[in-house]
């Protein structure tokens, strides 16, 4: 067993400094000093972007000292997920159902931009058809690794790293934008709520009524394979509260907070930057990919606002290459309505997992087929 000496000359176990335990609470100590030092600096999304960025540069020399379980992120999707549940009413979902044929047409807008970004990039690239595109479409970059190890002609760690490039830019990118760009007409940011800081104020007994609901859509939700059931789960059993009668619980600041942190040091512990041969080969194009991306839906958001009466930042937030959880976290940030933001990322989700995906399988099959036959 190998000693080491600590700061007073006493050895050491190196098992206990390399043990799980240690290496979660250095984990999140690292979470914690990049969130309070963001929020300090005053930058956007502290408790996120404060988290992700510190403990994926540790991650770079001091990876066999960090650990942070996906229980850890499922709790923050839990509380988000509430968060979230709790801004549909019966308006909103009205809302939603007006909004169908735009979700339809943007998300295809969006989709077959990406496509053209993708095919650009596998040729550039040479890579298969299956990476390009998994490594180009904004359906979250766990969905999307998930769907590239269950493709043959695909390779998860090329798309690990397309689809790493694209949230760090996502999350870097668009909340500067929406907070410095795109202007808000007076009153038409929604009213923030008073929030208690850590303690809730929700009865007990519908307390426990919602854990159980929780629990059971969370069942529901990974039994049938959709997306992010950690997240989705809790939302729909906030929002059947909401639409029931009794209402859904506001989470207090404190453990928003918390969920950001969690979430943020999931996303900083498990992005793939540290292939220095890979980020040289690829980062040009997909940088520019991205930005071209975010421009096109930047693009897509001015035009149609006016016809919706929507803001702007409202849905470019909608519309963002951007995961559920970041862009929703950056509604809050900016007080717009979180059932649309929320509405239009689960609708371009789900439309790529059960509609796109199969296609995207298909044609790689079919192609890893004639490549066998011209071989044979």
């Amino acid at each position: 067993m190998k000693n080491r000496l600590d700061k007073e000359g006493n050895f050491v176990s190196a098992n206990l400094i390399e043990s799980k335990s240690f290496r979660i609470i250095f984990t999140a100590f690292l979470a914690f000093l990049g969130g309070y030092a963001f929020n300090s600096l005053g930058i956007y999304l502290p408790w996120m972007l404060g988290p992700l960025f510190v403990v994926m540069i540790a991650k770079v020399k001091l990876r066999k000292y960090l650990y942070w379980s996906k229980t850890f992120r499922s709790t923050g999707l839990v509380i988000l997920g509430l968060q979230l549940g709790s801004s549909f009413t019966k308006q909103s979902l009205n809302e939603m159902i007006e909004y169908l044929p735009v979700m339809l047409f943007t998300t295809i807008a969006i989709i077959s931009f990406t496509v053209l970004t993708g095919w650009f990039i596998g040729k550039r690239m040479n890579l298969s058809l299956g990476t390009s595109m998994l490594g180009s479409f904004p359906g979250g970059l766990s969905q999307m690794v998930v769907l590239s190890e269950e493709m043959k002609d695909s390779d998860e760690t090329v798309v690990g790293f397309m689809q790493t490039l694209r949230v760090i830019l996502v999350i870097s990118i668009v909340p500067w934008i929406v907070t410095h760009v795109m202007s808000v007409e007076p009153g038409a940011v929604m009213a923030v709520t008073e929030r208690p800081f850590f303690f809730f104020e929700y009865d007990g007994k519908l307390a426990i009524m919602m854990l159980l609901t929780l629990i059971v859509f969370i069942f529901i939700t990974k039994k049938a394979n959709f997306p992010l059931p950690f997240l989705l789960g809790p939302l729909i059993a906030a929002a059947l509260f909401n639409l029931a009668g009794p209402g859904a619980p506001q989470i207090p600041d404190f453990w928003l907070n918390l969920s950001q942190l969690l979430i943020g040091a999931h996303l900083g512990y498990t992005l793939k930057v540290d292939n220095p041969r890979l980020f040289r080969k690829m980062f040009g194009a997909v940088f520019v990919s991205n930005v071209l991306l975010i421009g096109f839906c930047y693009y897509l958001s001015i035009q149609f606002a006016p016809t919706l009466s929507l803001q702007a930042n409202e849905l470019f937030l909608s519309m963002a290459p951007g995961g559920v959880a970041e862009m929703a976290v950056t509604a809050m940030s900016v007080h717009v309505d979180l059932s649309v933001v929320t509405s239009f990322h689960l609708f371009r989700i789900l439309f790529i997992l059960f509609f796109l995906s199969p296609i995207i399988k298909w044609l790689a099959g079919r192609n890893h087929g004639k490549q066998e036959q011209g071989q044979s």
